[in-house]
């Protein structure tokens, strides 16, 4: 015989998972500013240690982070499987990598009279203010950063620094585990941005831009590569960094392809030979960078704290 309940109050429900452990599912919110807000005053206390699960309108099934400190939708904490155990977050305000020594054709990268590839996941991003440029990868005075603008996202270019500016709109905002790979062919001086998702291997090209005479004959890169560096009216990154990929290619079709899907073993992919770097970010003793690939030696995460070499957030399965 079937019991009929009417109406089922439920504080916070617990479902067992793997042997004896519980994780909780609770509490329905209508979004996540009210989700936030119930967790700062004590309304909504997540628990350490397990998944806790809630349903938000227009959204689905969101798990906190304690990471993040923020509600993330359970299809893009799937992705965290697809990073390395450990990644390195950047603090916005002086944190950032150097790569003072590159070699094998890593040193290459960034440099506007030269074909290379680089790529990188997220863990996280801080979304900017408007009309500020955000620097994720620079050599010397060149740098590609993107920028917000209101809805719109731009990816901007410079060299001597930001004496010389050129950009391409996007209209896409990096998300929480999204993948960014920049392939530059200095034969054509386009520059094309991909942005995608490794927890589902879709990607897309946001940007293709041609860039101008003005840029390429200022090129002032030096060999080296800094992630996340600000320098004047260009702002330090604000987020997690990981899984470095650098090549002397410019990756194409099937190279590319590989780079976003599901998966954080790069050393697996066929693309691999293809590489001149590969350094899984935060994985080596505080503040050491380590490559793979053997050409970048100095790495180190400046301005930091062994704590910024953090582990990726857990995976809601």
């Amino acid at each position: 015989m079937t019991n009929i309940i009417n109406t089922l109050g439920v504080d916070t429900l617990s479902l067992r998972g793997a042997g004896a452990e519980f994780n909780s599912f609770s509490r329905f919110f209508k979004s996540k500013d009210e989700a936030l807000a119930s967790v700062a005053n004590g309304d909504y206390v997540p628990t350490p240690g397990v998944v806790n699960a809630v349903l938000m309108m227009g959204e689905g099934i969101m798990v906190y982070d304690f990471t993040l400190l923020d509600f993330v939708n359970i299809t893009e904490l799937s992705s965290a499987a697809n990073q390395s155990p450990k990644y390195i977050e950047l603090d916005g305000a002086n944190d950032y990598v150097s790569l003072p020594t590159l070699a094998g054709g890593s040193e290459d990268v960034l440099d506007w009279t030269k074909s290379w590839s680089v790529g990188i996941t997220l863990v996280g991003v801080e979304h900017i203010s408007d009309a500020l440029w955000m620097s994720l990868f620079s050599s010397g005075g060149n740098h590609i950063t993107l920028r917000r603008g209101g809805s719109n996202w731009g990816m901007y270019v410079t060299s001597n620094d930001n004496g010389y500016q050129h950009g391409a709109n996007t209209w896409y905002a990096p998300a929480e585990f999204d993948r960014i790979l920049f392939t530059y062919d200095h034969l054509t001086a386009r520059l094309k941005y991909y942005l995608g998702n490794p927890a589902t291997g879709t990607y897309a090209m946001r940007a293709n831009l041609a860039v101008n005479s003005t840029v390429v004959t200022g090129n002032s890169a030096d060999g080296t590569l800094s992630i996340g560096k600000g320098v004047g009216a260009i702002v330090h990154w604000d987020g997690g960094i990981n899984n470095l990929v650098i090549s002397n290619q410019v990756l194409v079709g099937p190279q590319v392809d590989e780079f976003f899907q599901t998966g954080e073993d790069f050393n697996t992919h066929e693309y691999y030979p293809d590489l001149t770097s590969y350094c899984r970010l935060g994985e080596d003793t505080f503040p050491a960078i380590v490559d793979d690939k053997g050409n970048v030696t100095g790495g180190v995460l400046v301005n930091g704290t062994s704590e910024d070499f953090a582990d990726v957030p857990t995976v809601a399965e």
